[in-house]
């Protein structure tokens, strides 16, 4: 047999696109938002993340940080650095009600060494009174760069808006079921204008870095236990916070991190979903040219050509999809879930980071799921004989006789019951999509 150069089959893909354009339709726009959403979701989350991780080296965040009752001697701070093999910071702060709204404003004087201070717009403070905000703190209360609110009867003046390096979540305390970042906000001033606030409120808080950093949650919390001994040796401890216990530190990076299997999900339940809809979309037009099957598989046309040939629309589908979804992710949406997570965590600035793991997750891994879905259904389809493609008689096994049920139950309620029973695999999925969809709203 001469070798074929064109498959007759592929001049119908044209017809079948037009003749299926609705619904053909319909699939690309629910492929499309479903990529375009977890698309920007993980370029933003991962250009966020990698910002974050990066903010630590930066920025010099702590290892953690202790308050002692009293302002420590230099002799008690080179004991615990000796001792300790850790080198401390001065961090205090001075934590005042505001007076033009309801808020507690904690400030701190300049930070040269440890817990650096992001600025995002602005300048940072020069004069006594002037003072540089955290950016969510301003958003909720409406301030402004220019701005003038009183703390402790004493006006300051905002010249910048910050992102504190140690204060991503802004929690006040520790121990706190959640951050608020509209009663609770944070500043820093020059070391004049700090000295100038009234000392009622004083805080006198060291950060530490340890000489050797710890590799892991477990080494860090063996490395605080054994330095916090040292530190009430050397004064009165009121607080000791090692980083990997500080919700103000950690919140935000565990946070990010874990939506993202959530969202993950979501998008693998519309692609299998998706994916038997074009199954029973394919398997329509199966029927509709059955003849012409049967027709080319006598004239030898292999059954892996015929799969081959059905397999196209719904790939191709899904390849356009993906890449107008990735488009639209990585322009639009990706800055719209920035925006949510900016709208809640204190971040230093970021840039988009081009991101290989979201193409593999929402291209390569759905065109898989989708071929071998439909590649299944097809293998199973083409097993019958070319004489019954022809013929039209596309059942494998002979027609089940419908469910007995007792004779004393009204001929009413048993019609009921085997139209429950006949689309029980229907009821089924139903049952499991409302499940999904309710589980992934939790």
């Amino acid at each position: 047999m001469a070798k074929r150069t064109k498959n007759p089959l592929n001049k119908r893909l044209p017809r079948e696109l037009k003749g299926e354009l609705g619904k053909y339709l319909v699939i690309f726009l629910f492929f499309v938002m479903s990529i375009s959403l977890v698309s920007g979701f993980l370029v933003a989350d991962n250009s966020l993340i990698a910002s974050y991780h990066e903010s630590f080296d930066k920025y010099n965040i702590e290892d953690g940080n202790f308050e002692f009752a009293e302002s420590a001697t230099d002799e008690a701070l080179a004991n615990i650095e000796k001792d300790g093999s850790v080198k401390v910071y001065p961090n205090f702060y001075k934590e005042e009600k505001t007076d033009d709204f309801e808020s507690t404003f904690r400030v701190f004087a300049e930070r040269k060494d440890i817990d650096k201070v992001c600025l995002l717009d602005g300048d940072m403070p020069e004069a006594e009174q002037d003072v540089a905000i955290d950016r969510l703190y301003a958003k909720n209360h409406e301030l402004e760069i220019g701005d003038d609110f009183r703390v402790a009867d004493t006006t300051l003046h905002i010249t910048g808006i910050v992102a504190l390096s140690d204060y991503s979540a802004l929690f006040q305390n520790t121990s706190d079921m959640m951050f608020d970042n509209d009663k609770f906000g944070v500043g820093v001033m020059t070391d004049d204008g700090f000295d100038a606030l009234r000392d009622n409120h004083i805080h006198y808080s060291y950060s530490w870095f340890y000489d050797d950093s710890p590799e892991d949650d477990a080494e860090a919390k063996d490395m605080a236990e054994d330095l916090m001994p040292i530190l009430g040796q050397n004064g009165v401890l009121t607080n000791f916070l090692p980083e990997y216990l500080n919700q103000a530190i950690i919140f935000t990076g565990d946070d990010m991190g874990g939506d993202k299997s959530m969202i993950m999900a979501f998008l693998y339940i519309v692609v299998v979903i998706l994916a038997f809809v074009f199954s029973i979309t394919i398997s329509n037009n199966i029927t509709k040219e059955a003849n012409v099957i049967g027709t080319l598989r006598a004239s030898g046309y292999s059954r892996g050509e015929m799969v081959r040939h059905y397999i196209i629309m719904p790939m191709l589908v899904l390849l356009v999809a993906a890449i107008v979804g990735n488009i639209l992710g990585y322009t639009l949406l990706e800055q719209v879930f920035a925006d949510q997570y900016l709208g809640s965590y204190s971040l230093p600035t970021y840039e988009v980071l081009l991101n290989p793991e979201a193409f593999l997750l929402t291209t390569v891994i759905p065109l898989v799921l989708l071929f071998l879905i439909n590649f299944v259904m097809l293998t199973l389809k083409m097993r019958i004989s070319p004489l019954k493609f022809i013929r039209r008689d596309l059942t494998k096994r002979k027609k089940k006789k419908a469910f007995r049920l007792n004779t004393r139950i009204p001929i009413m309620r048993r019609f009921q019951l085997r139209v429950i029973f006949q689309n029980l695999p229907n009821h089924i999925m139903i049952f499991f999509g409302i499940f999904f969809a309710n589980f992934r709203k939790h």
